[in-house]
């Protein structure tokens, strides 16, 4: 089964500020495209990453336009296995000014996308019109944007997606249940029913080893996650990843994904795994 890994972050601390990774040790190191080629060689899985897409790395908005050429420019001249085929740039689109920085951004044949992390904002900013007003822009260039969230934002995320109709969304790690701890499982299941009611938004499975007890197999934590995303969205909208290297374990995230997508069809082990990203993120 092969798969597309639609996120993929690179971690260059010589070269860019990663705030977010201060209050992790593990992070606080360089992280290269061979690093996550060899990290991915040494998975043992009938499952193969036949293909990767860079996902910015949360820079900050003066980084924003260097990270979005280097990555560029990394995939230009990239010949390795997996192959780099495409980035998902960094961007502010709350900020004014937004409608040049979306020019020079897309001026980079290799960008699919956008993204912007939102949980770490405040809640005016995903209720803003001026960031609605931003994301509409997206439709023209044939952008995406990927959309990482926590379950308390989803009715706002609902609420903005649905003022952008024309604008195709990708929610990133399923918005980010609180596996280990429980947290509020019908919160999470009913704003994502609702999220998925709205045609221009795809899931996207990844990020969830961080999210798990890892005292715990992997594989049932997730099933629960996995089936509701599955249900709501259908397998036409279900995208695959992995969030190297904030879940490093990729040997139980890759058993995990063999053994719940080994339980569909191969049309829609297909799809999730590898079709969907080609055709949300334009890959082909």
């Amino acid at each position: 089964m092969e798969l597309i890994d639609t996120h993929v972050h690179l971690l260059h601390p010589e070269r860019f500020t990663y705030a977010w990774c201060a209050g992790n040790p593990a992070l606080q190191r360089r992280f290269s495209i061979e690093d996550y080629r060899e990290a991915v060689g040494r998975v043992r899985s009938r499952v193969k990453v036949s293909a990767l897409m860079f996902m910015e790395a949360d820079v900050p908005a003066a980084e924003q336009a260097d990270q979005t050429a280097w990555s560029a420019q990394l995939a230009n001249r990239d010949r390795g296995e997996p192959p780099l085929y495409a980035i998902i740039a960094g961007a502010a689109p709350e900020l004014p000014g937004f409608a040049a920085q979306l020019d020079r951004i897309a001026s980079e044949a290799r960008v699919r996308g956008l993204r912007r992390v939102l949980h770490t904002q405040p809640d005016a900013v995903l209720e803003s019109p001026v960031l609605a007003e931003s994301l509409r822009l997206l439709a023209a260039r044939e952008l995406t944007f990927d959309l990482c969230i926590r379950p308390r934002q989803l009715p706002l995320v609902t609420a903005l997606v649905t003022a952008c109709p024309q604008t195709q969304f990708v929610l990133d790690h399923a918005a980010a249940p609180d596996i280990a701890g429980g947290g509020d499982l019908e919160v999470w299941r009913e704003g994502i029913r609702q999220l998925a009611a709205r045609p221009n938004v795809a899931c996207k499975f990844s990020g969830l080893g961080s999210l798990a007890d890892p005292k715990q197999p992997l594989a049932p934590q997730v099933r629960p996650y996995f089936a509701h995303c599955l249900e709501c969205f259908y397998p036409e909208r279900m995208l695959w990843g992995t969030d190297w290297p904030v879940s490093p374990n990729l040997q139980a995230w890759f058993e995990a994904t063999a053994e719940l997508l080994g339980e569909l069809s191969p049309h829609e082990q297909a799809a999730i795994g590898a079709g969907n990203a080609g055709r949300i993120y334009r890959l082909n």
